[in-house]
């Protein structure tokens, strides 16, 4: 997780590393190319900029590992 680990905010790196889990980079891909979701962001207490850094990050290393 090399660009996640680069992350300086918590928060956005904690977003980060879940979507990594949790997530194939398809569905990233399909997240990157839409609108932040709202809820998670209000869940994970991030703004719509650190939602696009965390998805692009894991999207990122998803694809290093490809």
């Amino acid at each position: 997780m090399e660009m996640i680990d680069q992350l300086r905010d918590g928060k956005t790196k904690a977003f980060a590393k879940h979507c990594f889990e949790r997530y194939s980079p398809e569905e990233l891909n399909a997240a990157s190319e839409g609108v932040p979701d709202q809820d998670e962001m209000a869940h994970w207490e991030i703004t719509a900029g650190q939602w696009e850094e965390a998805i692009a990050a894991a999207l990122a290393d998803h694809h290093s590992q490809g």
